[in-house]
């Protein structure tokens, strides 16, 4: 029944007020069928048989087409049709009474007015949006299509698509009310309108999405006016407030041949734009490709996590005072996919952590790390293991839950497990991150700040919380040998993080030259791929099963693990 409303309804909007071929289309089938109907009254007898009644169709059809005006003018010629030149009876010949056709006539014209009112009345409440004013999907997508049929026929140029997102509505109604994000919108629109200079209508496709249609030619200079005009804050209950808009553009044909795929690609271009930060993007095949492959991913991630499709892989880190022995390894998880093979973690896990998916995946890594945390001291290996929070982490109620109940089953001392969160995450609610991370700190779990340079850390923020280890980001490490100004930074930060009692992990160590570099600096504890790379648990456990009495120091070696201050056969 959906389908069915929803092919009435597109067939209604697309048909309603023809214009060019449509038009004169629509306006032959209704001569056609009054002519038809009246020539199959007289075939069938004459205008006391019911047949007569044949004539609602063409007049019904003018009122759905053409509105009012169209049912009354198909009610009158419908009207005359069956009107003095109709007998009553073909085969008596007799003839009508005045009143009798005068009478179907205006039941005829009454018929088609109310049609034609209902129907333009429901075309408007679907092709105008009710808060804007503005028109909506159906009529997009019908201007398109009649920009697309003109293309075809040579008469019409190439078009572009521009979709326009007010970022920051939702941001705005819930810090000042419903009220002022209505008269943003409708602020927006009139700005939106006066920026076209009558190229282009504005349409509110839905919420925060509008579009507008140009010649490809003038999207360029269009483009650049929503831009100036977006620099001026829009007034609502007399408060100047600022509209953030994303940007993003389709173009026919090179970008899509019908309504459907240019709105989608349109969307997609703007949604890579906010992703990016950036404040217009194009459509290119290539975020196409991306955004499918992303959901394919994320529609089949849970199975994978129950179907042991997920590893964990392990990265060690060295003791830089303690003869560079392994003391600890960061979980890093991976993902054996039946049709791509090994992701790593950029691959899947920055779309799981904007869903609530990120959940799951956070507390299988840590009942899979403390289950390989056992197995490592099953093997008389003292070892930590780190585990990466995100953003969304910190904010599920069931985190400290999942940690105190996987700690308790697996039996590992607290201090033997590590929790590692990002800048970002603590900035996102420093508050929130406090208690949580004060929480563990309780129970003896260790708490890196991970990636740290990188943000925008405060350092009121970093003297509250109860972190045990500061990792300095990668690209403070990567030219360290060659940047005296990166040197003077990690010297900086190693100074100020031992001062606040917290250990210096320099991540990013890929050659022994920055390896004795940080190590010089002050730094506790190393790591990176010229240690170790990343490998299953059996590789690690392997590596360090095989460590050898007499460290090893070969010039280029490619891996330096070692424990308990012996060196371990290097593999990767």
């Amino acid at each position: 029944m959906r389908l069915l409303d929803r092919f009435v309804i597109h067939l209604l909007a697309y048909w309603q007020h023809p214009r060019g071929r449509r038009y004169w289309v629509a306006v032959g089938l209704v001569a056609v069928l009054v002519f038809a109907s009246a020539l199959f009254v007289y075939a069938t007898g004459g205008i006391k048989y019911v047949f007569a009644h044949s004539m609602y169709l063409p007049i019904l059809l003018a009122g759905a087409v053409f509105g009012w005006l169209g049912g009354v003018v198909a009610g009158i010629a419908g009207g005359l049709a069956l009107g003095p030149w109709m007998p009553i009876d073909t085969t008596t010949g007799e003839m009508q009474e005045p009143l009798n056709w005068i009478f179907r006539v205006g039941l005829f014209v009454l018929v088609g007015l109310i049609v034609g009112l209902l129907v333009d009345a429901v075309v408007k409440l679907l092709g105008q949006d009710p808060v804007s004013g503005a028109p909506s999907q159906l009529p997009l997508r019908n201007d398109i299509r009649e920009r697309i049929d003109s293309h075809a026929s040579g008469k019409g140029t190439d078009f572009s698509l521009i979709l326009v997102v007010f970022d920051n509505h939702s941001s705005l109604v819930s810090t000042f009310g419903p009220e002022v994000g209505l008269q943003l919108v409708r602020g927006l629109v009139e700005r939106l309108q006066k920026a076209a200079n009558g190229l282009s209508k504005v349409y509110h496709i839905h919420g925060e999405h509008f579009a507008l249609l140009c010649r490809s030619d003038a999207a360029g200079p269009l483009l650049r006016r929503i831009h100036e005009s977006s620099r001026e804050p829009l007034n609502a209950s007399e408060i100047p407030l600022y509209v953030n808009l994303t940007i993003g553009r389709a173009d026919y044909p090179s970008h899509g041949c019908d309504p459907d795929q240019l709105i989608q690609r349109a969307t997609i271009a703007a949604d890579t734009a906010k992703r990016r930060g950036e404040s217009e993007v194009a459509y290119d095949i290539r975020y196409d490709y991306t955004n499918q492959q992303n959901l394919i991913l994320l529609s089949s991630f849970r199975s994978a996590l129950a179907s042991e499709q997920v590893r964990l892989y392990y990265q060690p880190q060295i003791d830089l005072r303690n003869g560079h022995a392994v003391i600890a390894v960061e979980a890093l998880v991976r993902w054996l996919h039946p049709v791509s093979g090994l992701l790593a973690p950029g691959a899947f896990v920055p779309q799981v952590e904007k869903t609530h998916l990120i959940h799951d995946l956070t507390r299988w890594v840590i009942e899979a790390a403390l289950r390989d945390l056992q197995r490592f001291e099953a093997y008389g290996l003292g070892l930590r293991v780190a585990v990466n929070v995100s953003t969304r982490n910190l904010h599920d109620p069931m985190l400290l839950t999942t940690i105190d109940h996987c700690l308790k089953a697996s039996g590992v001392a607290p201090d033997r497990f590590e929790l590692e969160v990002t800048e970002s995450a603590v900035l996102a609610d420093p508050d929130k991150a406090q208690r949580v991370l004060n929480q563990v700190r309780e129970w003896g779990v260790g708490v890196a700040i991970d990636d740290f340079g990188a943000g925008q850390t405060s350092l009121g923020y970093l003297k509250r919380l109860p972190a045990s280890c500061l990792k300095i980001d990668r690209s403070f490490i990567g030219q360290i040998a060659d940047n005296t100004a990166d040197q003077r930074i990690v010297e900086s930060v190693v100074t100020l993080a031992h001062r606040l009692d917290m250990k210096v992990v320099a991540e990013g160590i890929e050659d022994e030259r920055t390896l004795l570099l940080v190590d010089a600096l002050g730094c506790d504890i190393a790591q990176g791929f010229f240690i170790g790379r990343p490998g299953p648990i059996e590789q690690i456990l392997a590596t360090l099963e095989g460590a050898c009495e007499e460290r090893r120091r070969a010039a280029g070696a490619a891996d330096l693990w070692y424990t308990d201050g012996r060196p371990a056969a290097g593999t990767e």
